[in-house]
């Protein structure tokens, strides 16, 4: 803990107080509101710790000034720094709520690191155990995923560095999305098998709308102190209690790419139909856990379905996930379905660019590659405002100690379809 010029006073110079409500809590109070028997407002902020104590500032206030920073008029450093005051305290507490150290603290000299922003303005939402997200997800009558981050001086206080967000929020989201491409790949063959022969009517067709609601996301809201986002899956379906829902399947696969990372083995049989441009956005945010010390949390609870999971990963495991990465060798080759059109064509070489076509953008996916032999003899009958259906068979090649995976895509099959793109100008 950082050391303070201070004044040292005995223990008992604080009069009794009775604690009103915590006003700032995750995972213990972080901002809390206490009476005197003489009916003097206090806050207790909490500012530091180490093995053995919690760290806290005292500092007087009123019930007005405390209203004005709930409802946003006066943030907490307003507060804190407020004139009127008086003695401000800085105590250490230890785990049976002793008090240790007591003493008076100028606001001068509270260091910068103890001081909240000077736009503290109170607009989290606070989650401060699976319960009280348990209790969003009923509010709310869908699952819950919390992502939050702590463990670092760069994050804390409902606050952190733009850069650790920015990144990690991109790549989490481009890790979703190439989950959510293998997620619908998997429940499409599973919905094939399971469909009863010489069946044609509307009600068994794949409803590839569902699933992608049920793996794309909204952020609603924010948590404190261990700077986190709060996200809702974008479907509109019913849930149903204690039953799975499609949701609640998908988390669950989103997890395991997590779970699984910490096993060369698992992780290799896992990321076998995945797309492996995900595994280098999870480079990138394994790396920013990593340097940035901190730890890395993502929560899930469905109270109706009363489905629940939880990864977390620190700093040190990331390290053991990014060695277990760069050690990963293999060698797949699938064939690949898609549907769009071509944006490049070089009749000689037969060197191609494909994008997907997605009214929805969730799924658009790019290719780029070489038409086989045969598909290059008949690649000027190719249109560009034309649809095409394509089947590209795809290498991912990875050897020991590269950092990043060859793909080699061929296509082997097109089709054209029916009827003519518009193509926005």
């Amino acid at each position: 803990m950082e050391i303070v010029k201070e004044i040292q006073i005995p223990t008992n110079s604080l009069p009794k107080m009775i604690k009103i409500k915590d006003l700032i809590y995750f995972e213990g109070p972080l901002l809390s509101h206490f009476e005197s028997v003489y009916k003097e407002n206090f806050l207790f902020y909490w500012v530091d710790t180490n093995d053995t104590f919690n760290r806290w500032i005292i500092f007087r206030t009123s019930n007005e000034l405390i209203d004005d920073y709930l409802e946003k008029r006066k943030s907490l450093y307003n507060l804190i720094s407020d004139e009127n005051n008086g003695n401000l305290y800085k105590v250490d507490i230890d785990s049976n709520l002793d008090y240790n150290n007591l003493s008076i603290i100028a606001f001068e000299d509270i260091p910068d690191s103890y001081l909240p922003e000077k736009n503290s303005f109170y607009t989290f939402k606070i989650i401060n155990s699976n319960a009280e997200l348990k209790s969003i997800s009923e509010k709310e009558n869908v699952g819950i995923l919390q992502a939050y981050y702590n463990e670092s001086s760069k994050i804390g206080k409902g606050s952190i560095d733009l850069e650790i967000l920015g990144s990690s929020l991109n790549d989490l989201s481009n890790i979703n999305k190439g989950i959510r491409k293998a997620f619908l790949n998997r429940e499409k063959n599973l919905f094939n098998k399971s469909k009863p022969k010489n069946v044609n009517s509307k009600d068994s067709k794949f409803d590839v709308q569902a699933v992608l609601q049920a793996s794309s996301f909204n952020y609603f809201g924010n948590t404190a102190r261990s700077f986190g986002a709060l996200f809702k899956p974008a479907s509109q379906q019913s849930n149903f209690p204690n039953l799975v829902s499609i949701e609640d399947r998908y988390i669950e696969f989103f997890m395991h790419f997590f779970e699984y990372s910490t096993s060369i083995e698992k992780f290799t049989e896992f990321i076998k139909d995945i797309d492996k441009n995900v595994i280098d956005n999870y480079k990138k945010l394994l790396t920013i856990i990593n340097k940035s010390k901190i730890q890395f949390n993502l929560n899930y609870e469905n109270s109706t379905s009363n489905f629940s999971i939880s990864k977390k990963i620190s700093y040190a495991e990331a390290g053991t996930i990014l060695n277990n990465i760069n050690n990963l060798d293999y060698d797949n080759s699938h064939d690949l379905h898609l549907t769009g059109r071509f944006t490049a064509l070089h009749l000689k070489t037969g060197h191609y660019q494909f994008e997907t076509f997605s009214e929805d953008q969730k799924t658009v996916e790019i290719s780029s590659g070489y038409l086989d032999s045969d598909r290059k003899e008949m690649a000027w009958t190719i249109k560009w405002d034309k649809l095409y259906d394509i089947v590209i068979s795809r290498r991912e090649e990875k050897k020991t100690g590269q950092k990043k995976a060859k793909i080699e895509d061929r296509i082997v099959s097109f089709i054209e379809l029916d009827g003519t793109l518009s193509i926005p100008e």
